[in-house]
Parts: structure tokens; sequence; C-alpha cells
């Protein structure tokens, strides 16, 4: 998708933009409350933070109902889904309202406002283009081109100071208090023809110059500053912010407006004129009568200033004493705040859903006795079911034929909404493309709410979707003035007339529609259409030289688009070249004036040589491989028992493995070869070989009553099964293979795998546990939980994440690019490799408030997002694989967790195939280590949606990637000699060592060595050497250093005992022997286990103590 630029460079930008809204409080119970019965008791001390049911005495279990509670459970049900969204709403509208503290501190503030505005000094008469009277430095806050204009301007106090908008109405929302305030100029200031030639405007932003002068001079303002309303640079507005503590409390907004009934609504209907070309353009007017062109934007920017209190009574009256739609407009703007749709150049701000409220009160389908909750889906579906930009609607209720029609409005704007007047579009600003988000966002929630879900609150009000989240392609025009060329090569002169000049404004649309038009509904390698023979000639021009003449299967010769595409990331990133073409072709805006954001992660999971490559296709060949094994398997003959089932069991067999295999070849003299077990043995000599992981395959043979009922006999017949299954292999395909008792290597067209035969009962026989009497009975051992994990659980999670991968084909580079940041940042060891492919899969199966992920870029923010803001305390979290959980189920599954949460583990992921016991975590994260990774995320997010939405270029993408090494208190450095995926570091090395690979390709008779990663190897001995003392960190991809942590309570003194005073020295204290650890002479003992491997160990001494 694409979305609109960053409202960064637009003059001001838009005013009073958002910041992220704060969390609703966790809690609604006030502390300290009293028990009120002596039979309350607790089993066990609850885990801090974890939430714990309340347990109450039973006469207060069994107790009837109060009337008062009988009428909130009744209006709960009528009114809301639930009572927890009932407590849901109540509760954000709480934090979002204002306090009477703050609303008593912003009255004393208006007040304060008002006295200073009144008793700002007159200023004689000048005529408007004589501003010598300004005093040095002060700025008028308009563009005054051209500046020779006729009329004249004397600065009076204003005869009126009005509060208006949403602050009287009780609808502002926090944490940006705005209170608008209009400044009804005296008639003095204004003549009769002040209408045209933005006479007016250049008097309202004269009239804001010489306040501001006044008022940043005295000391009760803390920041005054000029903006813009809804980005329109003719509208400035004049910012006032107090001093002191308050300075973030409120901002009020002055803005300039005439006196009642100063101009004449007639000469200011979308089809008039009132900026005369030969005034702006500086030509004569044409000779043959043409009319002057409509400029509807700038009469209804004239018409705003004077229905400003008009708009305030009508909602006042609306709304005034309806408390459930005034509820309703502050949960409306928390959700266009979170998706940020009111900020920025043509934003759909809070005041127009307030005036869509009261459309909707006003044609009855909002009554006002509905709740908010009531009112914000009332209203989104409104939004999700009309088209305003093809059916306008009006608050009007007049028949006077002198009013325009709706179809007058139709043709001069994007979006048609009227107010009771029948002359203003309250949607004049709006864009098109704008409405329609709005229309996408209102149909996602829409969906969202009537699913029911228990996590709906908090998806559609409380998750934000910044643009950099939840767009796939975003780019950024750079410079702006580029459409000042582009304006001119469109021949934009009527828009640039209406909209004063402003190029931005005056060419967003024409640029929307081209861009729209150029990449359609959908996206293709092909993009080709197939029009009428005359429709050939308007495509050609479209699309410029790009087009070409093809002939297609079917052998229709059509005109046709070819983009240049070789990869699956290059596929992703055809719309840049879409964009960049039709640019530059129709807009002389060159390529290097647009940045574009869609692709600077993939650099993070390209191979070596495959940089313009993610790596989808070397997987594809790899599962391509495994088919052709497959195939194989299932037609052996001579083995005792047949093949029913041949299943994957490896992150490459289901997209997820961040740097996909190749198909290997060793080269002899890297290894000295073992005739006696036709196998290579690496040379010392050497760099070490190239690391190779044989992926697992899992072979399910057909049931039968011979396989005895031992555990032990079961393995001895499966090893016989294994050497038979190589013998065949070798025998009647000619493969390499080598056989243990537990599996069979193969290697095929370079690639290893390993398969393990599975016996379908023997998961069973190891539960089997017979008691001294003889009785058997059945008991889950490590034993059976770790079989039952690696030949049922692992198959099924790896095809069903096959079939999203086959769904979705981001979903690889998310998990990828999600397990390279976890591995960066050294803590790869404690989450496996299933876990963090079940989070990445979560972004797709539940993405609301989103839409799945179209790119991996998107989805590794949002990763990052879901990582550092789950509750992973009190929640599971639930991925519905193939969607066979049912809500009912889930709602089972959330409340088992909370009742068996002190025996599940810190990070609890649940599937349809694992509902209870989270397998894929039990081993690991800690609860420190978990929290370490939500703290990583929650820092790195900001900072790479920064980087991305920089103009100026992302700069180094990198950053976010590289561990911070500070936190350790020991770092082992590695020599790159013997670290064999030395080049998948994050920052690869520009050189680094042969690895003993033959670059041509060709059969091999030669099985490589397996898993030989001599860094992991070293970190295994520092485990068991060290493990009761220090933690060890490292990247698996190439990683240079590991990261050792002591723990604690080692350097606690323990009592003196001979058998455990391995790391530990002997101390007298206190008269007592006790063993401390001895650092010297395990620091010592690091380099000492990895001789040859470790370069240095250095020791942060300030970090630990004795």
């Amino acid at each position: 998708m694409i979305g609109p630029a960053p409202a960064g460079e637009q003059l001001c930008g838009a005013i009073g933009e958002p910041e992220m809204m704060e969390p609703a409080l966790e809690g609604t119970g006030k502390e300290g409350k009293k028990a009120s019965s002596r039979k309350r008791t607790l089993a066990e001390p609850p885990a801090k933070g974890l939430l714990q049911p309340v347990k109450l005495s039973r006469a207060e279990l069994y107790k009837e109902p109060t009337n008062e509670e009988l009428n909130h459970l009744r209006e709960t049900e009528i009114l809301f889904h639930s009572s927890l969204l009932r407590l849901q709403v109540e509760e954000l509208l709480k934090e979002v309202r204002l306090s009477e503290k703050k609303k008593d501190r912003i009255d004393a503030f208006l007040r304060e406002v008002n006295q200073r505005v009144v008793r700002v000094p007159s200023v004689p008469e000048t005529e408007l283009t004589d501003q010598a009277w300004l005093p040095a430095g002060v700025r008028v806050p308009l563009h005054q081109v051209p500046y020779a204009v006729k009329g004249c301007f004397r600065f009076l106090p204003p005869a009126q100071v009005t509060v208006v908008g949403s602050y009287l109405l009780g609808t502002c929302i926090r944490p940006d208090i705005n209170v608008d305030v209009a400044l009804t100029m005296p008639r003095e200031i204004l003549q009769d023809k002040d209408g045209l030639n933005q006479r007016y405007f250049r008097k309202r932003a004269l009239y804001l110059a010489h306040l501001a002068h006044h008022l940043a001079q005295d000391p009760l303002f803390g920041s005054v500053c000029f903006s813009y309303t809804n980005g329109c640079h003719l509208k400035p507005s004049l910012l006032l912010r107090p001093r002191g503590k308050d300075e973030r409390l409120v901002t009020v907004r002055l803005h300039p407006c005439p006196p009642p009934d100063f101009f004449r609504p007639c000469r200011l209907l979308p089809t008039k004129n009132n900026v005369r070309s030969a005034w702006y353009r500086g030509q004569s007017p044409a000779g043959d009568g043409s009319p002057e062109p409509p400029t509807p934007h700038y009469n209804t920017w004239v018409l705003q200033d004077t229905a400003l209190e008009s708009h305030l009574q009508l909602l006042s009256t609306m709304l005034g004493s309806a408390q459930g739609l005034k509820d309703g407009v502050a949960l409306l703007k928390v959700w266009l705040r979170q998706r940020e749709l009111d900020k920025g150049q043509g934003g759909f701000t809070g005041f127009l859903v307030s005036m869509l409220v009261v459309f909707l009160v006003s044609t009855h389908k909002i009554h006002t006795t509905m709740s908010g909750y009531q009112v914000l889906r009332s209203v989104l579906q409104f939004l999700a079911t009309t088209d305003l930009t093809v059916n306008g609607i009006s608050l009007c209720l007049s028949s006077d034929p002198s009013l325009p029609a709706l179809a007058d409005f139709h043709q001069a704007f994007s979006v048609v909404f009227l107010d009771s007047s029948g002359r203003l579009n309250l949607c004049a600003d709006v864009t098109a493309s704008t409405y329609h988000q709005v229309q996408y966002e209102a149909r996602l929630s829409m969906t969202l709410l009537d699913s029911r879900a228990d996590d709906g609150f908090q998806l559609l009000l409380m998750t934000p979707k910044p643009m950099i989240r939840a767009f796939d392609h975003v780019l950024h025009l750079h410079p702006l003035s580029r459409l000042q060329a582009a304006c001119h090569r469109l021949k934009l002169w009527p828009e640039l007339q209406d909209n004063g000049g402003d190029y931005v404004s005056a060419a967003l649309g024409p640029l929307t529609t081209l861009l729209e038009q150029g990449l359609g509904t959908r996206l293709k390698l092909l993009a080709h259409s197939r029009p009428p023979v005359p429709e050939a000639a308007k495509f050609r021009q479209f699309w410029g030289f790009r087009s070409e003449l093809r002939r297609f299967q079917d052998g229709a010769i059509r005109e046709a688009v070819v983009w240049e595409a070789a990869s699956m990331s290059q596929k992703r990133l055809i719309p840049h070249q879409v964009v960049t073409h039709l640019l530059a072709l129709h807009t002389d805006i060159p390529e290097t004036c647009v940045h574009y954001v869609g692709g600077p992660l993939d650099a993070l999971i390209q191979g070596l040589k495959q940089t313009s490559s993610t790596g989808e296709e070397a997987l594809a060949v790899a599962v391509c491989c495994y088919d052709d094994l497959s195939r194989l398997l299932w037609g052996l003959e001579g083995l005792p028992l047949t093949v029913s089932a041949v299943q994957g069991a490896h992150p490459v067999l289901r997209y997820t493995e961040v740097f996909p295999p190749t198909p290997v070849r060793p080269a002899s003299s890297f290894y000295e070869p073992l005739q006696e077990r036709s196998s290579l043995l690496p040379r010392l000599d050497k760099p070490c070989p190239a690391y190779v992981e044989p992926m697992t395959v899992v072979c399910h043979l057909e049931g039968s009553g011979q396989w005895p009922q031992d555990a032990e006999a079961v393995q001895r017949v499966r090893a016989a099964f294994q050497l038979r299954l190589a013998e065949l292999l070798t025998q009647q395909h000619g493969l390499q293979c080598r056989a243990t008792a537990t599996h069979t290597d193969v290697l095929k067209d370079g690639f290893v795998f390993r398969i393990r035969i599975a016996y379908q009962r023997e998961p069973q026989i190891l539960k089997e546990v017979q008691s001294p009497e003889g009785m058997i009975s059945l008991r889950d051992t490590p034993a059976s939980l770790r079989l039952e994990r690696d030949t049922r659980q692992l198959p099924l999670l790896t095809s069903a994440l096959h079939g999203l991968q086959q769904q979705h084909p981001a979903f690889s580079g998310v998990a990828r690019l999600a397990k390279r940041w976890v591995r960066a940042q050294l803590l790869g060891e404690d989450f496996t490799d299933e876990s963090l492919d079940l989070v990445a899969a979560a972004l797709f199966l539940h993405p609301e408030p989103f839409t799945p992920p179209s790119s991996p870029q998107v989805g590794f923010l949002r990763f990052l997002y879901l990582v550092s803001t789950f509750d992973w305390k009190n929640n599971p979290l639930i991925v519905n694989l193939n969607n066979e959980l049912t809500v009912e189920e889930q709602v089972e599954i959330r409340s088992g967790f909370l009742a068996a949460r002190t025996q599940l583990p810190v990070m609890v992921i649940v599937t349809p195939q694992d509902r209870k016991h989270s397998v894929w975590t039990q081993d690991g994260p800690s609860a420190q280590i978990l929290q370490q990774l939500v703290v990583l995320a929650a820092e790195a997010l900001p900072m790479l949606e920064k980087q991305l939405m920089d103009p100026r270029g992302p700069g180094d993408i990198r950053t976010v990637f590289r561990p911070p090494l500070d936190i350790y208190d020991v770092l082992i450095r590695l020599s790159p000699r013997h670290i064999p995926r030395h080049r998948q570091a994050v920052d690869s090395p520009a050189a680094s060592f042969c690895r003993g690979l033959l670059s041509q390709p060709g059969p091999s008779s030669l099985m490589p060595v397996l898993g030989y990663d001599p860094p992991q190897l070293y970190l295994m001995q520092l485990r068991e050497a060290f493990g009761d003392l220090a933690l060890f960190f490292y990247d698996q991809h190439g990683g240079e250093v590991i990261g050792v942590l002591w723990k604690p309570t080692s350097f606690q003194p323990q009592p003196f005992k001979a058998s455990s005073t391995k790391g530990r020295m002997v101390m007298s204290r206190g008269g007592e022997l006790v063993m401390v650890p001895n650092v010297e002479a395990i620091l010592e003992d690091f380099a000492v286990l990895g001789e040859g491997l470790v370069q240095t160990v250095e020791a942060r001494s300030e970090r630990w103590t004795v």
C-alpha cells in the first residue's frame, strides 16, 4: 500500500498533532480496600504483578443483587457486549477526560488571555502593501505572492472574544488539550471587496502578526508561535501556551474571524471565483470571454471563519445534555488519533466526527440515550458503508432553490458533507485518499467488533497504528519544492490559484490519482491490460517507453508493461519502480527526489552472494529437494514395514531458517579422510570449514503388532530400521548415507537430511511406570514428552507454518528478521526457533487492528511492538493455527491459564495442538531474559521507526541489531578464523576466510562434517563447567563476542565443602572457612578452554566485586 507523505515539510504542518495516547490504568479497584469477611483467605502469597481471582465468602457470593445492580446489569446487557467492555470503556473515558482541577486552571488561563488580547494597542491605517509599521523581526505568517494587492489595514482590538470548539462541549481529550478561541475583527478593519484576491486572508495574517508580537513579550506565555489550520497556509492561527509547570496543560489557538453577516454567502458558493487570474498570474483577461475558474477551496476557507459560532451552537444543542453522545465523540477521537487519521493535511478531524454524530442524530440513526460504545459502533458502521466521495450528505433541511446542489459540491470537492446552511462543505479539506483510509479502517474495526474478541477493546482503541507499521511501502518526496515543477508539468494553474499558491495541496490529488491508476487494484510481475484498440494509445501514453507489444500464451497480442524482478524481494519492491517511473514521466519529479522506504531491512537476511534476494528462492530449492526425497522414501522397496508418512521438522522446511542452506561440495584439501568410517576430519592448519546443519525429517512406518512392548527393545528395532534405510537408499538411488542408532544422514543434491524413524506407540510405552505391586500406570516422563514433541508436535507445527507461508509470502521474511534480531541481541539460546516462529505467525493470524503484513519490514516492526507491549505475565499468546480454536475454546484456555499460572513457563504460547503446556517455551526464557528482550524491543522500535520515516534516508539501519555490550561483566572475544558463520554477522566483514567449499557445481561423494561450530562447542563446555556461576550469551550467526554475566548468588560466600571447590577459593571470614569465586582463575580457565579460538578475555571489574 502507498501512504501519503508525512506533513513534516508542508509549511508548518498540521497543528495540535497528538502524541501517543497514555495507556489506561491497569486496575479499576482502589488499593487498600478492606476485606468484608473474615473467611477471605489466601492459599499462598500471590506472585508479584500476577492477577489473582477475588475470593468471597458464601454470604457475599449468594447475596441478592440490589435494584441499582440489576439496573446496571440490564443496561450493560443492552448497551455493551460484556461487563468487561463496559469497564474498559469507562476507564478509558476517565483517562482522556479533563479533571475539574485542570478545567479551573485552563479557565483561569483563558481569562488572562482575554484580558491581554483586548489590551493590544491599535495601529493607524496603512495600505496593505505598506508593512513598514511591523517591528523588525516580525514575519507575516503568509506567503504573499503576488505581493501587490489593493486595500487598507489597521489594527483594532477584537470586538468579541469567544471560546469555540470541543472544550466548551466537554469532548476534548487528553493528552493534547487544544482550546479554540475566535477573535471577531472589528468591522472597521474590513472593506466591501475583501473577499477578493486574498485581501481578507492578508488582513487576517497581519492581525495575527501584530497580536503575536505583543503577546510574545508577556511573561504569562511560555510559547507563542504560528501554525496552520488543517494544513491550509492561507489560514494561520496563533498558538499560546502558559509558562511554567502548566506549559503542557493546554494550547490556546487564536482564530481571527469576520463580523457576522459581513460576507455575502452567494459570493462564496463553490462555483464562484474570488481570485482573479489577471491578479494572480499577472496575465490580462482572455479576450474570448472564457469564464474565470471557480475557487471552491478559497471560498470555503472564508466561509469556515463565518460559521465558527453557528457550528458551536448546533453541537451544543445536539450534544449538550446527552452524555452518551459526548462519550461516543471522545471514543471516536481516540480511534482517529490511534490511526493518525486526524493528522496532517487533509485529515479527518475530531470536529468532523462530532458533526457526523449530529448528522446521524438528525437522521435518527443514533439516539440521544445511546451509550458511547453504541455511538462508536454506529458511526463506524456508517463510515464503513457510506462513500462520501460518491454520495455526499447534508445537515441542511431547507428547500431553498437558491442553494447549490450536492452535484455542484461533488464537482468541486473530493468528499462532500454539507453543514446546516447548505453552503459550506465541512469535508472540503479532506482528501479522497484519507477518506478511503477512514473507510478502510472503519471496516476493519467493525469486523473486529463483530468478532467479539476478548481483546477487541485493546486492539480498537489502545493500539497505535503509525504509518510505518500500517503501510508496506512508504515514499518520501524530498525536497517538496519539486512538486512546484510537477504543478507546471500537469498544468495545475486553476488548483494553484484556488489554493493560494500551495503547490503541495494543488498536486496532492492529481498525484494520488496518477499512482492509483499506475498501481491498480493489485500488483503483478507482469502488468497487462485488455483494452479495446483505441485505448492502446492511451495505455502507451500513460506508461511511456515502458509500454511494449507482447504476445501472451493465449495468442493475444497486447500492450504490456514488464517490471524486472528476479527474486521475491525484488517483486515486493516493484511499487518503487512503478511510482518513480510515473512521477518522472508525468510530473518531472526525478528518482533522486523520491526516498523510498520498503526494503532496507532486507540486507540483514541476505546471504553472502545473494544481494538481490532475501533467501526465499534458496529455501524453495531446499524444500523441493526434500519433496524429491519424500517421494523416494514413499517408493522404497525392501523395508519390512512400508512408509506411512514423511514429515519435515526443521525451520528450513517451514521457510523460517534465517540463512537458508546452500548445496555443499566440500573441498578435500580442508579435511583428513577417515577411510574406515567414510568420514572427514577438519584439518587443524586450515580455517574452520563451512557450517552444515542437517535438516530433520520424521519418517513414520505403518502399524504392526510385531513391535516389542519394551522401550529398550523398541529403540533397538528402530536402530535396525535406520541401518536398513541407509542400505536401501544407497542401493536403489545411489545416495550417500551414514546410519546411526537414532538417525540416518542422507546427502542429496548437496543438502543433508537427517531421517528419524518414528514408532507411533513409543511415547505411550515411555509413559508406562510400574509400581512395586506390579501395577502399570501412565505418567508423563521427560523422555516421553521430548519424543512426543520431536516426532508428533514439531512435524505438525512445521506443516502448519509451511501452509501459512503459502498464504502469506511475507511470513518467511518476518520470522527470519525477528530471529535475526533476537539472536543479534545475544539472546537466541534462550528462545527456541519454534517459539519465535509462533510469535511471528501471530502477526499474520491475529493482525488486528491491522491487516496481515505484506512486507518483512512492516512485520518486523509489529513484532517489536508485540514483544514490547504484550502482557506475558497475565495472558497467554494464542496462535490459532488453521483457525481450529473456537471463541469459546479460547475463553476456556485463558481461564485455565489463570488458574494454573504458577505452574506454567514465564512465556506461554498456546496452539491448537498445545493448549495447556506451552511446550516450545518450557526450557526458556527465564523471567529476567524475557524482561531484557521486552526492554530491548521497546527501545529498538521508536529508534527504527524514526530512522525509516526520515525523509533524508534511514542512515545505518543495522544500529538496532547491534547488541549492547556494556551490560556484561566479561567479554570473550573470538578469532574469526574459527567462526564458520562469520560472514552472517550483523556487520558483515569485508573479507573472511575460505571455508573449504568448491564453487563448481557437481555431485559429491563425500559426506560433509555436520554441525561443526567451534563457538557453540566452546559454549557447551563453558556452561557445563561454570553454569552455576555465570550466564553466557552469544550470537550464533557470526558473533565474535561471548558476553558473560555473573549470577548474583554466585558471589555470596558458601560454607567450605571439599566436593565443590571448582572455580572457588577458600577464605577465612569471621573465623570460619568460606568459599568464594576465584575470578582470576576462572578468567584464565576461559582462555585455556578456548585455546586457539579465544583471542582475549576482557574483564570489566567495575561491574562485580568479591
